[in-house]
Parts: C-alpha cells; structure tokens; sequence
C-alpha cells in the first residue's frame, strides 16, 4: 500500500516558516542567510531543475565567489541537512549539475495560495456582491506583511513581496467599496485598521475608514483619523492631503453637530475649548475660513492685521546631501519652527502648516511695527534652535483686508521690499 505523503506547508507572509508532520523550521533555526535564501529559490522554482550557473548568479552575483560551483555543492549538503528537521525525505534533488525541490513532495505556499483566491473573485459576477465579499474575505486572510528581514532585503524576493503587498492594498480597497455600498461599516474598520498595520501610509485605508465614521454618525472619531491620516501623510510623504480626504474634512465640519434641538447652552458646552491657551493651532482649511470672516471684519474698520507667510530656505543642503538625509533635516527643521511659533506668538494669534516648508500666521491687532518685531523675535530665536547658517526664514507678509492690490512685503537679509502680488 502506498504511504500517503503530507504536503509541505511553507509561509512567506508574516515569519518565514516551512512544516511538515514531523518538524518545523524558521527564519531562526534556519540561521543560515545563504541557505534561507536558496531554500526559498528553490520553493518558488519548485516547477524546475535550475542550473549552477543560476544558482550561483542568484547567491553570489559575478565574482562574488572564487570558486561558485563548489561553493554552491557545500551550500546545498548544508541544506540538505537542515531539512532533515522536517524528516528523512530528499527534499533537495540533483541531476547533471542542476538542483531542484524534489516533486514527489507536494508543497503549499501562502502567496500563491493568496494569488489563486484573487484569481477566484473575478470569476465571480458582479451582481453576486455576497460571494464576492466572501470570496474577498477568504483572499484577504491569506495574506500577512512579510516580515523576514534576510528575504525582504534581497531583490528577488522584495520585488515579490511588493507587488503582493500592492495586490492585497487593491484588494482591500475594492472590499471596501462592497461594503460601503451594504453598509456594513464595522468592517471596513476591521479591514481599514489591519491595512494600516500593513501599510500606514496608504491613502485610501484613511480614506475608507474617515468615510465610514461619518456614515456611521461619529464625527469625533472621524475628526481624529482625519487628524491623523493628516499627519501620518505629511510626515512620511511630505504631501497635504488629497482632494477626496480633503472633501471629507469639509464634509465632518458640515455635519458635526448634534442634529437634535438644543439650547444655547449645549451648543456653548459642545463649542467650547477644553482649556485656552496661547497660539490657535489649526489645519489650513481651518485657517482660511479665519481668514475670510477676519477680511470681512477689517472692512468694517481700521483693526490693525496682518498676514505672515515663513518660508524656510536651505541653501543648497539638498544636492549636498544624501535625499534621506535631506528629508530627516528637514522635518526637524520645520519642527523647531513649529515649537518656536507656539512659543513666542501671542494668545489669539492663527498658525497653520501650508506646505511642507511653510508656515502661514494670523497676527490680529498688530501694527506694521509689531510684525516687524515678531519676525525678527522669530528668526532670532529659530537661528539660535537650529544653529545653521544654511538654513535661514524668508517672511513674506500683507494686511489683512479684501484689497488684494496692496504690496507683498518680503523680508530677506538685506532688509524688507515691496513685491507686487
């Protein structure tokens, strides 16, 4: 009777592991960079015998070993040892020079296992929205981000491991959509949340789950994601929002009030500031708004104000140093200006990030003098923070009026000029 052979399981999601009835190994036991690395080779190539001469291209690269094909001959005893965790079997075979996983032992892999339920949901019609959100389901809890430190750091694995990862991101945002429309919307929290986990910085995981706040009536919390989406987003890419999440914003601000009959003194308690303090922090939405009631406000009058726009200049730093490098300097930079502002602007006064090297102020009640004196205060105490003479604050600023004739000032190291808008 013919012993009934178990099939192989191997994971490259999440940790690195390959099982079978009698034994497990991973990215741990393994401990051997090389031999993980031509383990793996060999699982994904499984359907062929692959020459030396790949072999050794794939392990070495061009001279990356005096004597490759020996080198490789060792390699793979060594391997052949370290699955003997797994059993007795030959799971490594050879034949004129090429090696190969041995076919007689059946594999399962997660990624082509995640690549199959994939290829499922499109056999599905699309009236069918139930099996296919199954069938979404089903595809989406295969899949894990990688986490093999040794396997994502080669080429010929990340390259993989990015487009699956790019795969399930597609997957989940179209699952999100299936649920939007049977407003199931706890679940594209669960899906949204996870995503984040995978991939922090995928716009439409913040997208779907600042949606389904607000259809779910809790403008708080979706309020906070959009906060927080909007800083993952400027931290780690640099970029404001996009049009859509920005539509949303404006979307919580329609909407977040209690829709039921209140007095004015709920509508004072919902409005009120937990705790004053000095500089109002705000998203430049918010900040233009501000600044449209305080141009109405100023045609009714002569209240001094103005507007501030700080740009921060470095000088060349970006083509003498590396771009990441670049990037990190940056970002501290924009903070000390940040912590300054709060610092030496008044009670009253309205910041707001513009762009990624710009912050734009409100300064109500100030004469031209006054704003003179604020900059000045600014740059005294930022040059002294940042302590390089590379990275300088160029202030541009205007009154605050409807009158969008008057000058531009702009402050450079030789003094203030006029610039026409």
């Amino acid at each position: 009777m013919e012993e009934k052979k178990k099939i192989v399981k191997v994971c490259f999601f999440g940790d690195f592991s390959i099982k079978s009835e009698r034994g497990m190994l991973d990215e741990q036991t393994i401990h051997s960079r090389k031999i993980l690395k031509l383990l793996s080779y060999f699982v994904m190539n499984r359907e062929r015998m692959i020459s030396g001469e790949e072999l050794g291209e794939f392990l070495w690269g061009n001279g990356g070993s005096a004597n490759p094909l020996g080198a490789l001959k060792n390699l793979v005893y060594r391997l052949r040892m370290t699955l003997r965790e797994l059993g007795t079997e030959e799971y490594i075979v050879s034949s004129a020079g090429a090696y190969g996983w041995n076919p007689n032992i059946p594999v399962s892999c997660d990624m082509e296992e995640f690549g199959q339920a994939a290829e499922k949901i499109r056999s599905i019609p699309e009236e069918l929205v139930e099996e296919r959100i199954t069938a979404y389901e089903e595809a989406l809890f295969i899949y894990r981000k990688p986490l093999t430190a040794v396997l994502s750091a080669d080429s010929f694995f990340s390259v993989r491991f990015t487009f699956y990862h790019s795969f399930f991101m597609k997957l989940t945002g179209e699952l999100c959509v299936l649920y939007d429309q049977t407003g199931d919307y706890k679940k594209i929290h669960q899906i949204c949340a996870y995503g984040i986990t995978c991939d922090e910085v995928n716009e439409d995981m913040h997208y779907w789950l600042i949606r389904s706040w607000i259809k779910m009536g809790d403008m708080e919390n979706a309020l906070k994601q959009y906060e927080v989406a909007s800083q993952i987003l400027h931290s780690r890419l640099g970029i404001r929002r996009s049009r859509r999440i920005q539509a949303l914003y404006e979307e919580i601000l329609k909407m977040d009030h209690n829709l039921e009959k209140a007095t004015l003194e709920d509508v004072c308690s919902n409005i009120k500031e937990p705790e004053l303090s000095g500089v109002f922090l705000c998203e430049y939405t918010v900040f233009r708004e501000i600044y449209r009631l305080e141009t109405r406000r100023a045609s009714r009058g002569k209240i001094p104000e103005y507007l501030l726009l700080l740009t921060l200049e470095f000088h060349e730093l970006e083509q003498v140093m590396e771009a990441a490098r670049f990037l990190y300097h940056k970002k501290k930079a924009m903070e000390k200006l940040k912590t300054i502002l709060m610092d030496q602007l008044r009670m009253g006064d309205v910041v707001a990030r513009y762009s990624d090297e710009q912050y734009i102020v409100m300064l109500p009640w100030c004469t031209l003098e006054g704003v003179y004196k604020v900059i000045n205060r600014i740059r005294g105490s930022y040059m002294k923070e940042i302590n390089c003479v590379r990275v300088e604050i160029r202030a541009e600023m205007r009154e605050v009026t409807a009158d969008y004739d008057l000058p531009v000032r702009i402050q450079r190291k030789a003094g203030w000029e006029n610039d026409s808008v």
